[in-house]
């Protein structure tokens, strides 16, 4: 007969603790190409293109 077994681990607190990063924990290069886009993604987020929003209500209607 053939035992096996996993490990028994907490993925879920490893996950939770990759989720809680802070600026603070970043590299200095990471920060400082975080602060080059981060305009443009605010951006993003803050007005997106007609065309998006186009195509996200044509994608619900055809559910």
């Amino acid at each position: 007969m053939i035992e096996i077994s996993t490990l028994t681990t907490n993925s879920l607190t490893n996950k939770k603790a990759e989720i809680n990063l802070l600026a603070e924990d970043l590299g200095e290069d990471e920060q400082s190409f975080y602060s080059s886009i981060k305009p443009d993604l605010n951006a993003i987020t803050n007005n997106p293109a007609e065309k998006t929003i186009s195509s996200i209500l044509d994608y619900s209607k055809s559910l």
